[in-house]
């Protein structure tokens, strides 16, 4: 199953037909017309919603999916450090710094580099894989459909954080793990199975 977020709605592509009834609405095919029609009536209909697409070929349904899009790849991080974590505030939200994969760059070194510059970190390690997420945003003129890959990583002791503010990051600070369901009135739905692995690491 694949789970791509629109602000706090979010649509779920599955090959378990019994999951239909999970949503507000739900469409059983892949064909690329029907499945845009049905995309785009979710996503300018105004409300909150979780809609369900059902095609037996998981793959091929996502692949059909991804081709409505401007897909976009990104990677960030998670940062440990002595039982706290690293926290930014971008726009009046809390988020995990991360950013978009640069031309040559491979997802680790992506995800190192944006949680350095982001958090003005140096000697960032990665320490293994979490998981990665999708969301939908419109910029620009166009809808993309933007790939997450987030990872472990760690830093030097007692690392001082400073927020990039040219990307609008208003603070960057070290948040204790044990409190992480304060975070979560004032984030993104998207970051959600992201501060799910935080939880069971």
């Amino acid at each position: 199953m694949y789970k791509v977020f629109f602000k706090e709605s979010c649509f779920l592509l599955t090959d378990d037909e019994n999951l239909c009834g999970k949503g507000k609405y739900c469409l059983r095919s892949a064909e690329s017309t029907r499945l845009q029609q049905f995309i785009w009536e979710r996503l300018n209909g105004g409300d909150s919603f979780t809609a369900v697409i059902y095609h037996p070929n998981l793959e091929e349904l996502m692949e059909v999916f991804k081709s409505c899009f401007f897909y976009v790849k990104a990677a960030g991080g998670v940062v440990f450090e002595q039982g706290n974590i690293a926290v930014i505030r971008r726009l009046g939200m809390y988020d995990l710094p991360k950013g978009h994969l640069e031309t040559g760059e491979s997802i680790e070194a992506c995800a190192v580099r944006e949680v350095e510059e982001e958090c003005g970190l140096k000697g960032v390690k990665i320490t293994n894989y979490l998981t990665h997420t999708w969301h939908l945003y419109f910029r620009n003129g166009k809808w993309h459909l933007k790939e997450t890959f987030w990872y472990a990583m760690t830093c030097p002791p007692h690392s001082a954080l400073t927020p990039q503010q040219e990307e609008d990051i208003e603070s960057a600070f070290w948040f204790p793990i044990t409190d992480i369901d304060r975070l979560f009135s004032e984030t993104y739905a998207s970051l959600m199975p992201v501060f799910q692995k935080i939880k069971e690491v």
